[in-house]
């Protein structure tokens, strides 16, 4: 039997009870260093709180708590020092994010830390920053809290409006959809990746309108590839209404050049709910099909996915 593709391995009952008291003795000492952390939280020297805290931290990184109590402690360091200790902070969340790469305080004290080294001390890291996402993702591409990160990295590194040139501007956009399209032929499935590529899609049609027809005509064939490639990848269809219903709007949808590749691939491959709902959609938005609209609703409802008859029915 597998899991996620991975062959589940029979234990004997002595090993699970091994590894039930292994785990329970690992929860008493947490606990028991917990309490102590949170009672000598106001008393203690900071260096000693931060000595402790790392302790638990390192295998058990999402107790927000303790990187409260990290922030309070190293704030109460002497500003001649404070640099060195964001720094070594650093370096303290690398090596929890080791231990869960997906823990959001993790993520949260690593920004936190930036930021106080650029406010107070002057010291531009989100740059650097951006390999360490890159080296995350070539671990999980699909890690959404990474790719949460890198957006608020390249939020702070993108060029000024006010100071950069319009092409400098225009560029940086375009690398980082050019990063997106790579990332998406990797795994057509990765979530976050045509999420991020919408946000960055809207920022460059907004800066320049100008682009804006050749842009979508691109994300179309882009996304029409990435369909026909995988039918049944929901991420891909997500991004292809969006496209149609929220960039290209009702009258600049084509028959020829966005429906009918539709109909065809619903030939291909019958009874594909995403492509039997977007092609519903657009024969609504163009007031075409109407009877055949409301037999794929009704099959929809009825035998293809009964779990969201309801919402099937309400659109007939």
């Amino acid at each position: 039997m597998s899991v996620h593709g991975q062959v589940k391995v029979r234990t004997s009952a002595e090993q699970k009870a091994a590894r039930e008291r292994e785990r329970a003795e690992k929860l008493q000492f947490y606990l028991g260093e917990y309490e102590k952390i949170l009672n000598n939280r106001q008393t203690n020297d900071s260096l000693d709180l931060l000595k402790s805290t790392e302790t638990i931290l390192s295998e058990h990184p999402d107790c927000f708590t303790l990187w409260n109590i990290r922030r309070e402690a190293i704030l109460k360091i002497d500003n001649d020092k404070q640099k060195d200790y964001f720094e070594k902070e650093l370096h303290v969340t690398q090596k929890c994010l080791q231990s869960n790469p997906k823990s959001y305080s993790c993520w949260f004290q690593r920004q936190w830390c930036l930021k106080q080294l650029k406010e107070r001390f002057q010291v531009d890291l989100y740059q650097n920053e951006l390999q360490l996402c890159k080296k995350y993702l070539e671990h999980d591409e699909r890690n959404f809290h990474c790719w949460a990160y890198r957006y608020y990295l390249l939020e702070r590194v993108c060029p000024s409006t006010s100071s950069s040139s319009s092409s400098d501007l225009e560029s940086f956009y375009d690398k980082e959809l050019d990063f997106l399209r790579s990332i998406i032929g990797i795994n057509l499935s990765n979530y976050s990746a045509w999420h991020y590529r919408s946000k960055y899609l809207d920022k460059l049609l907004e800066h320049n309108p100008s682009r804006r027809l050749s842009l979508l005509a691109i994300e179309w064939q882009l996304v029409l590839s990435a369909v026909y490639t995988d039918c049944s990848d929901q991420a891909a269809w997500f991004y292809l209404r969006w496209l149609l219903f929220k960039q290209l709007g009702n009258e600049a949808i084509s028959e020829d050049e966005h429906i009918k590749p539709l109909e065809e691939l619903d030939e291909i491959d019958p009874n594909n709910k995403w492509c039997m709902l977007a092609l519903c959609q657009l024969w609504k938005e163009k007031k075409m099909k109407e009877e055949k609209r409301k037999t794929y609703l009704e099959q929809l409802a009825n035998e293809i996915d009964r779990d969201r008859a309801e919402f099937y029915r309400e659109q007939i």
